[in-house]
């Protein structure tokens, strides 16, 4: 039995502009922070999801995203850094 390495999204934060299309196309996937840039909610790509993470890699205008197999690239952010003193993501 040959098992394959799953599909990973990547994002590159510094080429992202925050204009929030790859989470239009790809809402299971991919979260924007309250300034619009992009946030990468899943691990690893589940086989039928792959049509709509490509189709997010191919519609991002600064090439932010990128899909590989195996382990997600060390490069690769998967969000943009928040302040240290305050996460959005802990605020009520």
């Amino acid at each position: 039995m040959t098992t394959t390495s799953p599909l990973r999204l990547s994002f590159d934060a510094a080429k992202c502009d925050g204009l929030g299309m790859c989470s239009l196309v790809f809402p299971e996937g991919i979260s924007l922070d309250p300034w619009g840039f992009a946030h990468l909610d899943l691990d690893a790509i589940p086989g039928a999801l792959e049509p709509k993470a490509r189709r997010a890699v191919a519609c991002c205008p600064r090439q932010a995203l990128s899909l590989s197999k195996g382990a997600p690239s060390q490069h690769a952010s998967s969000t943009i850094a928040t302040p240290s003193h305050s996460s959005w993501r802990d605020q009520k």
